[in-house]
């Protein structure tokens, strides 16, 4: 049980991390949001750092076996997977320069991530490690 325990925190690291690096100003996201308003931007950023501390709090939850982890780290895998289908159809945030295509490349693979982790963590929920 621990053993899958670790892994299920293990692949929320890996979602932290994969949304971590494409912080707006980066190396990989370097698009214009200039456009939108200070509220609507700081906004997602409150949002987008929130959802990244509950990650890694859900980390050590998992890890310790916390009987709402596997809950939380479904809503968590949801919203991830919202994040990053709603950028990728180009719906929220609405930015004049384009999307690259690492950036697209490395949210496609964060959105399977997130894909993954809902389906791992799912298993272990019914399975009832």
């Amino acid at each position: 049980m621990q053993d899958i325990m670790i892994i299920a925190s293990f692949i929320m690291f890996l979602n932290v991390t994969l949304l971590t690096i494409l912080v707006p100003g980066g190396p990989i996201e370097n698009r214009d949001f200039s456009k939108l308003t200070g509220a609507v931007f700081w906004g997602f950023n409150v949002f987008l750092i929130s959802l990244g501390i509950m990650s890694f709090v859900t980390c050590y939850l998992l890890l310790i076996s916390h009987p709402h982890a596997i809950l939380i780290s479904q809503v968590i895998a949801i919203l991830y997977f919202i994040v990053y289908t709603i950028d990728l159809a180009g719906m929220f945030p609405k930015s004049p320069t384009k999307m690259s295509k690492p950036l697209m490349m490395l949210e496609i693979i964060n959105t399977a991530m997130a894909v993954f982790l809902f389906i791992f963590v799912t298993a272990v929920n019914h399975i009832g490690l």
